[in-house]
């Protein structure tokens, strides 16, 4: 009887650190943002939305990870930070002057949503090297 419940206590523990390990492994939610298939007012505010879900997901990510940082990698990360942002921004950069159409509004939609998932791409990339949850 003793065996068994030795046993038993050996596979209960095992099990505990699988659905620790899988659950540290899925603690990064991917969100995918299919905004452009949308009616437009609707898409325009999904886009708007994912921007601010994201950038708020970096912020705290980001400022975790800052925290735990030398001077020196605090610095190193800044520089790192910027040149990302400047990447994102050309990537997914939208400008226009003049009249609107539909054409332009889902343009806007879709830097937009390009913005989310570029920043939500930077949040993981820290939250990786950083082995924050």
């Amino acid at each position: 009887m003793k065996l068994m419940t030795n046993a038993l206590m050996v596979a209960g523990s095992a099990a505990l650190l699988l659905s620790t390990a899988i659950s540290a492994q899925a603690a990064f939610v991917e969100n995918e943002y299919i905004c452009e298939d949308i009616y437009m007012e609707k898409a325009y505010d999904c886009a708007n939305n994912a921007i601010i879900v994201e950038k708020n997901r970096l912020n705290k990510i980001y400022n975790r990870a800052y925290r735990r940082l030398n001077k020196v990698e605090r610095q190193q990360l800044d520089t790192e930070q910027l040149t990302w942002l400047k990447k994102r921004d050309d990537k997914c950069h939208f400008e226009h002057d003049g009249p609107m159409n539909n054409t332009i509004v889902y343009a806007q939609i879709g830097a937009n949503v390009c913005t989310a998932t570029e920043t939500q791409k930077r949040s993981k990339t820290i939250a990786k090297r950083y082995n924050i949850q």
